[in-house]
This record gives C-alpha cells, structure tokens and sequence, in this order.
C-alpha cells in the first residue's frame, strides 16, 4: 500500500482549530471524551487531534465537528483562516500537494 499523503500545514491548522473549538467550550480533552463515549458509545479520540501527529479521516472530522456542533464547511473556512496558504490560489496551486509528496522542487 502506498503512502498517505500528509500535508504538514493542513495538519496543524486543523489541530489548532480542534483545540480552539473545544477549548471555548470550557472542558478538558478528557471530559469531552467521556461526554462523547456516553453519548455516542465511541472515543472521540480529541487528544489524537490535539496534536500535529495525525493525518484524520473525513469520517472522523465529521464525527469531531458534529460532536463540537459545527458544520464541516465552517470547519474549514476556520481552517482557512488558520493558514492562507490553505486558500486555493492559481499561484501556487499543487505546491502544497507535491510537498506533502515530496516533490517539491
């Protein structure tokens, strides 16, 4: 099996925007956890997220934002915002792609 594609800045943008979105919800990592195995029966698995060492699913993003109560399109424009070079631009379409592959010249 080839490898994942991980891009560093996606990565990191949407750690800091998990760990933004729960910590305004004034709860631990831990206690959002419990509060969604109760709710849902599954680990939320937030402390993963909380850190740059993931690449995450759409399923499970979908599950993270359902969970924080926003829409996967507002997640991403947060993400967005978090780092504009995550905004498509003509200019540097396909840098971040070949860098995540490592085919950056």
């Amino acid at each position: 099996m080839r490898k994942q594609i991980k891009i560093e800045e996606l990565t990191k943008a949407i750690t800091v925007v998990i760990t933004k979105l729960y910590t305004q919800r004034g709860k631990a990592i831990l206690g959002e956890n419990n509060e969604y195995y109760a709710e849902i029966g599954k680990n939320l698995g937030l402390e993963r997220y909380a850190s740059s060492d993931h690449n995450v699913t759409c399923s499970k993003l979908f599950a993270i934002c359902d969970y924080l109560e926003i829409s996967l399109s507002d997640f991403f424009k947060l993400v967005e915002d978090e780092d504009n070079n995550l905004k498509f631009s003509k200019k540097n379409k396909g840098n971040l792609v070949k860098k995540g592959y490592g085919l950056e010249k």
